[in-house]
């Protein structure tokens, strides 16, 4: 039986997992390092595959007024509001629902954007992330940043594991379906040169690109939440 890479993010189970992780894991120290250093307090943020709640929670209580969190999946849709509307009920009405590959938000009306923990690279093609780089290119402002993370399969200390992991889905490199607690979660571990490329096609410019581990010293709890991976800051050019 063929398997669905949307099925993971549209369970109960899943859902409880990372609204869960929202309050116990929250924003990681290296995710932290780079928003301060590359989103301004007045900026508008989007977010994309919010799940339950985890990075915007984080923003807001940290000081970032102006956070717009989406995701496609229903289910993490509500549990995100459920876990914002607990610390502030005003919070929940800053999710919504939408499909990252085709956003319905006017033309150039965010700063910018965060696509959290390989959540882009959950999209079952390149054709997917392709869309939702264009999409999300369309909605930020000439300059806009967007930062996203993604695992990357050639360095890093789960470079090893990603290749030992890896099952190709139609002979694809990177793509692989990954065991959980719930169901298969599909992912593409990618490399910097394919993930340069695909930003670079759809009009972003890489600034930076460091692995976690260079960036910050994150705690226990993330590590073992997130492992090793990645993380891109593109400009919108």
């Amino acid at each position: 039986m063929e398997r669905d890479p949307q099925a993971h993010w549209l369970e109960t189970e899943t859902a409880l997992h990372y609204a869960r992780s929202a309050v116990r894991v929250g924003i990681w120290a290296s995710e932290r390092a780079l928003i301060e250093r590359h989103f301004s307090q007045s900026h508008r943020i989007l977010e994309l595959g919010c799940g339950g709640g985890r990075v915007a929670l984080g923003l807001l209580q940290s000081g970032y007024p102006d956070v717009i969190a989406t995701d496609f999946s229903p289910i993490m849709v509500s549990l995100a509001r459920a876990v914002l509307a607990d610390h502030d009920e005003a919070w929940e009405k800053i999710v919504e629902q939408q499909d990252a590959t085709a956003l319905t938000y006017p033309d150039t009306c965010f700063d910018g954007a965060i696509y959290a923990f390989n959540g882009l690279m959950c999209l079952p093609s390149r054709a997917h992330r392709l869309a939702a780089l264009r999409s999300i290119h369309r909605v930020l402002r000439p300059g806009g940043i967007l930062l996203f993370t993604a695992p990357d399969r050639e360095k890093g200390p789960c470079a090893t594991y990603q290749g030992k992991e890896a099952r190709l889905a139609d002979g694809i490199p990177g793509d692989y379906w990954h065991e959980s607690e719930t169901s298969p979660v599909f992912m593409h571990s990618s490399t910097e040169a394919e993930t340069r490329g695909e930003l670079s096609e759809t009009g972003f410019t890489v600034t930076e690109c460091p692995l976690s581990t260079e960036v910050a010293s994150d705690g226990p709890l993330v590590r073992q939440f997130a492992g090793e991976t990645r993380f891109y800051v593109a400009r919108r050019t």
